[in-house]
């Protein structure tokens, strides 16, 4: 696992507004405890914004701050019974009462706050609504079957009523277009492809291609509230793992496309820089790790992410130069080593079809387990083309545990090798700082695989054995 630094998204700080304050009251009713909890969305979390007590048992919680806070949804939760209610706070909408029953069907009004009007309206429409199909629904489930036309009229007023919702929200976005509202609405719009032909395959491949290009339509990305609502990192999630193919390229293209639809400038900029590279520097994919390197190299490394401290920003991008040189398909760097017998080894000296490296270490317990499927890889195709080397990873006066971890270990048929001295640094050359380590390199010596579990090789061999005679097939040769 590579050592990457988490930039802690809690530390991202966007600036306030120095005319205007929050000041948002709480009147709970049927409500014991002197404690409230305001919290917030970010992204796909919920945190905590404030605990706010109160002087005496009738009166309001108050939520103060000099400034405004970021706009979006927030959350009201009750201590400890955990009653949960939503708040939107806009820019410009962050005085205002909020009146809670806890016992009360309608449990919820605001006085003061447009943003939480047009919402609440919306939803009290549409739980109607839904209420209303549901009546219908069952009605329909019990009707003879017999009774065709009165079936038919229900349908009908099922239809009515969907129309009348989509009204609905067509109004609530023409009216108030930069609402909370607003975007929340059109974020779960439903979505239709225009009449596409070709065969079934042409238009699925044509349906995919429409859908990756509109799916970020509805959503307005340089809203300063999107933030924080539930609604965008489950699409931006979805995006990059259902709509982007798993590759070093096709994610690459897809985080720049991400980060161009936000405001440079913004929070959510850097949230999700920051979010990316974590992503991508501790994929669970082989090969992803491309993607963690081009944004350091190409945002933190140029000055695009101005708000990361000198020692931080220094790290991350040594961490992606030591990682670049071992990018699937990059060259795998030479080495001069030692054989167990003390003969020279290197990589140039290895000419079979695949060459496996295997870095261990002695008394590592991983590499213990590891060895004898290494061993069991190595039985069943040294005489298919394949080369297995051990490289021990321990240098130094130590260096002798190598051998005799590697006797115990049964190693005696694989090419076993060193480095004892620390000349070559090919520990440093591989990022060799955690074992076992196996890469698989082509017989041009570049890397293919890497991060390969030592209980997978045959799998993987057996696979990429298939797909290289498939490609030999298609040229000719």
């Amino acid at each position: 696992m590579y050592k990457y630094l988490l930039l802690s998204v809690l530390a991202l700080v966007c600036s306030k507004s120095l005319l205007g304050q929050a000041n948002i009251e709480f009147d709970v009713k049927n409500y014991n405890s002197d404690t409230l909890i305001f919290g917030y969305y970010l992204a796909d979390k919920l945190l905590v914004k404030d605990s706010i007590n109160r002087a005496g048992k009738d009166e309001s919680f108050r939520f103060v701050q000099d400034s405004l806070i970021e706009p979006g949804m927030y959350i009201v939760v009750s201590v400890p019974e955990g009653l949960f209610y939503q708040v939107l706070v806009g820019e410009n909408d962050q005085e205002f009462k909020v009146t809670i029953d806890t016992l009360a069907e309608s449990e919820i009004e605001f006085s003061g706050s447009i943003e939480n009007e047009i919402f609440y309206d919306y939803l009290h429409f549409i739980n109607d609504a839904q209420r209303e199909q549901s009546r219908l629904d069952r009605i329909i489930v019990d009707t003879d079957s017999v009774l065709v036309s009165v079936r038919d009229q229900l349908l009908r007023d099922k239809i009515t009523i969907a129309g009348l919702v989509r009204q609905k929200q067509e109004k609530v976005i023409a009216e108030h277009p930069s609402s909370i509202a607003a975007i929340l609405i059109k974020s779960n719009l439903p979505f239709s492809f225009p009449e596409m032909e070709g065969t079934d395959e042409e238009i699925q491949q044509k349906k995919y291609t429409y859908y990756k290009a509109r799916y970020f339509d509805n959503i307005d990305m340089k809203h300063p509230a999107i933030l924080r609502t539930p609604i965008l990192h489950q699409r931006i999630n979805y995006y990059l793992e259902n709509l982007t193919p798993v590759n070093p390229d096709s994610a690459i293209t897809s985080v720049e496309y991400l980060l161009s639809l936000m405001d440079d400038k913004s929070e959510m900029y850097r949230y999700y820089l920051s979010y990316f590279l974590n992503k991508y520097g501790n994929s669970k994919y082989i090969g992803l790790d491309a993607v963690y390197v081009h944004l350091a190299l190409n945002y933190y490394g140029k000055g695009k992410a101005p708000w990361v401290t000198e020692e931080n920003l220094n790290e991350i991008v040594s961490n992606a130069k030591k990682i670049e040189p071992l990018l699937i398909g990059k060259p795998a760097p030479d080495f001069h080593i030692q054989r167990q017998d003390g003969t020279p080894l290197s990589l140039g000296d290895l000419n079979k079809e695949y060459t496996v490296l295997v870095f261990w270490k002695p008394d590592c317990s991983h590499c213990t387990k590891a060895m004898p499927h290494v061993i069991a890889f190595n039985e069943k195709y040294k005489d298919k083309g394949v080369d297995v080397v051990t490289i021990c990873t321990q240098i130094g006066k130590d260096f002798g545990k190598c051998w005799e971890d590697a006797e115990k270990k049964g190693m005696n048929g694989l090419i076993n090798a060193g480095d004892e001295f620390g000349k070559d640094r090919i520990l440093a050359k591989y990022y060799a700082t955690s074992t076992p380590k196996i890469f698989i390199l082509d017989k041009n010596k570049k890397i293919r695989l890497k991060k390969v579990p030592a209980e997978n090789l045959d799998a993987v061999l057996e696979q990429m054995l298939k797909i290289d005679a498939a490609e030999k097939a298609a040229s000719g040769e």
